[in-house]
């Protein structure tokens, strides 16, 4: 994969991974309900999780 088709697949992984949706939703009822120590956790999580699914859906098949 070219370096600069690369770095617009982040980019746009990046873009859609900051618009809200339900993970915010519970990292929020998370840090009200069970404090910040609760929530920064599970936006790690959160995080980690998303940096899993958007490594799995390269294409690393073209480089190696």
């Amino acid at each position: 994969m070219a370096f600069d088709l690369w770095l617009t697949f982040v980019a746009a992984s990046f873009a859609l991974l900051m618009i809200p949706g339900p993970t915010v939703l519970l990292v929020l009822s998370y840090a009200l309900s069970k404090g910040r120590s609760v929530a920064l956790a599970s936006a790690a999580g959160v995080a980690l999780g998303d940096l899993v699914a958007m490594t799995a859906s390269l294409d690393l098949g073209s480089t190696i």
